[in-house]
């Protein structure tokens, strides 16, 4: 469930803290750019459907045991940050069938990762992933993510396995084509991915990008919502205009579920959030 810092359920559940989620940018270095692996998500997934992301998911139990993070080298002993980057890997693996291992592995999962890892010795290298984001779902929203986003850097470009359930395409695509599929809207992007995709696209090497975020200090960041007069959802940042001024407001599905409605009859959806009738 990648990026999912903006979600609207479809069942009326709420949901007021944030619940623990990893978000991986699995970048590969081509001869004159590099490239991000992109997922879709399926037309029937609960959130998000057909939207284009970063695959990620929530942080499991399993995520924290032993074995799990046993299966990461280089990581320091309890270090804060360890379940949250054995899901990463985790993920990516039951979604794209891309082991994030040294060599990468392409393979789908058919059991339990971290069982497959310790019976065929696959460790994930803590130092190939650089953590350099951390998005919290704004209050508004029913159910809410504490999403923290890695970018990994692959050696070899792989083929991509998606695993027909909750993701059913997906590709290596340049950050640039992305956002211009999104401006031009080809594809459904995600208000926190597109952000991102714009950071990622400052670099001109991923050896540059994973240098630069594994020596800076995360700051998390939450937004605030507001819905327009034209009936528009917008996303305010902490560091725009009239942040300050806006609640860090109650769940209101009723609300997004309008600004969702408006939004898709202009032909602009937005991703995060799904009208009732959707």
């Amino acid at each position: 469930m990648g990026s999912a810092a903006l979600v609207q359920p479809r069942d009326g559940a709420v949901s007021s803290e944030p619940r623990p989620s990893a978000t991986v940018c699995v970048l590969h270095q081509g001869a004159t750019s590099f490239e991000v692996l992109m997922v879709r998500r399926s037309s029937t997934a609960r959130f998000m459907a057909g939207a284009w992301v970063f695959p990620g998911g929530v942080v499991d139990p399993e995520d924290h045991s032993g074995e799990a993070l046993d299966s990461i080298s280089g990581l320091a002993p309890g270090a804060e940050i360890g379940p949250w980057l054995a899901a990463a890997f985790r993920e990516v693996a039951e979604e794209t069938g891309i082991w994030l291992t040294d060599p990468v592995i392409v393979e789908a999962v058919v059991a339990p990762v971290y069982s497959v890892a310790r019976k065929h010795g696959r460790i994930f290298p803590a130092a190939r992933a650089a953590y350099f984001a951390n998005w919290i779902t704004p209050t508004m929203v029913p159910v809410r993510f504490d999403a923290r986003f890695f970018l990994v850097a692959i050696d070899r470009l792989v083929t991509p396995q998606p695993d027909e359930a909750e993701i059913d395409d997906a590709e290596f695509v340049s950050p640039s084509e992305v956002l211009r599929r999104a401006d031009a809207g080809e594809w459904l992007v995600p208000f926190p991915t597109q952000r991102t995709l714009r950071q990622i696209a400052e670099f001109s090497t991923v050896d540059a990008a994973i240098d630069e975020w594994q020596h800076k200090e995360v700051v998390p960041v939450q937004p605030r919502m507001r819905v327009a007069a034209d009936g528009s959802l917008e996303v305010v940042m902490p560091t725009d205009p009239g942040f300050a001024e806006l609640d860090d407001a109650e769940p209101n599905p009723e609300v997004l579920a309008r600004a969702a409605k408006a939004a898709a009859e202009r032909g602009r959806p937005i991703a995060e959030v799904a009208s009732d009738d959707d």
